[in-house]
């Protein structure tokens, strides 16, 4: 778990860096997950209800987060599962560079989401190690 601990700490260092890696650059992500939000979001309320939609959403991602909190207070498979989510988000930001590539330009954010990714992988890696020793083989029949 000490690795876990370590790789957890790196990804909540590289993450702040890398939101300010875009601040400083542009915040292209923003703007495409807020299109997405009003589009699909915002669409299923009526005008009149946005600010209802506003706290219902706030409710929704604090519930979300509440219960990955409170899966971090369990040892086993919970606090794993939940540090492999962690992960795989870290992970997931090698789009950055893929869209580099594509682009052939700087993408907002490819700076540091290398390290963020590897670190990502680094810990889904070290999360799945501890659930294979963990697992319990059922007697088969």
């Amino acid at each position: 778990m000490t690795r876990i601990r370590t790789l957890f700490l790196l990804l909540s260092v590289i993450g702040p860096l890398h939101m300010i890696e875009q601040m400083l650059t542009r915040i292209d992500e923003f703007y495409a997950i807020r299109a997405l939000v009003g589009a699909k979001y915002y669409g299923l309320f009526a005008p009149a209800a946005a600010d209802h939609a506003s706290v219902l959403l706030i409710t929704i991602v604090w519930t979300v987060t509440s219960i990955l909190f409170y899966a971090l207070l369990w040892d086993g498979m919970p606090r794993l599962i939940v540090l492999g989510m962690f992960g795989l988000f870290g992970a997931s930001e090698i789009h950055h560079l893929i869209e580099s590539v594509i682009k052939r330009a700087y993408d907002p954010g490819v700076t540091t989401a290398i390290p963020y990714a590897v670190v990502g992988c680094l810990m889904v890696a070290a999360v799945a190690r501890q659930m294979k020793g963990r697992r319990v083989l059922l007697p088969t029949s």
